[in-house]
């Protein structure tokens, strides 16, 4: 590995205690879940409604503010109307929030496990050990992203909500297993360097 190479990845791989931080918290949110299914599901339809609203605000602020030429201002703009208007629909409805609720969270699950897979084919070239692991966990996530989107059509709330806490450990988990591979390609990076 160059220096400009380990400079270019020590950015994220220096914060790989983000990703513990993540995972400890999903896995708490889970835990919550399974304590507390009734309140937690209703909660959480507040929490998305309000997260889609402030990062349509967020979204309006960068696209206001960025002169970089990787923000698309008129997508950005678009895309961030539309997260305000869904915010403030999904907040306003409670009913309505509470039927979309397992759709979005099942299409995040099925996004974050791709995405875990795809950065678990990045990591291989790095670290051999433990990825198995996280290849594993992708799946269950992918696993689960699908059964939670097509559990409203065959099974009832319960079983909704026991497959959003399970997503949510699930998701936790990987992220440990993420937090503790990047630490060692961390270590394995400095190394790289201080031998050049």
């Amino acid at each position: 590995m160059t220096e400009k190479q380990f400079e270019q990845s020590e950015y994220v791989i220096s914060r790989w205690w983000l990703s513990l931080i993540v995972g400890l918290m999903c896995i708490s949110l889970g835990i919550i879940v399974l304590a507390y299914p009734v309140s937690s599901y209703y909660t959480f339809a507040i929490w998305m409604g309000l997260a889609i609203f402030i990062s349509g605000l967020m979204g309006l602020v960068q696209s206001f503010t960025s002169k970089s030429i990787v923000v698309r201002r008129g997508w950005q703009i678009l895309a961030s109307v539309l997260d305000i208007i869904i915010g403030v629909i999904l907040l306003s409805n409670m009913f309505l929030s509470a039927m979309v609720l397992p759709l979005l969270l099942g299409f995040w699950l099925l996004y974050r496990g791709s995405a875990l897979l795809a950065q678990t084919s990045d990591m291989r070239s790095y670290d051999k050990q433990g990825t198995g692991w996280m290849i594993f966990y992708s799946i269950i996530l992918i696993i689960l992203g699908f059964a939670i989107i097509l559990a409203p059509l065959t099974f009832g709330a319960e079983t909704v909500v026991l497959f959003i806490a399970t997503g949510f450990l699930a998701y936790g988990i990987s992220m440990i297993s993420l937090a503790i591979r990047l630490w060692r390609v961390h270590r394995f990076a400095k190394a790289q360097v201080g031998k050049q």
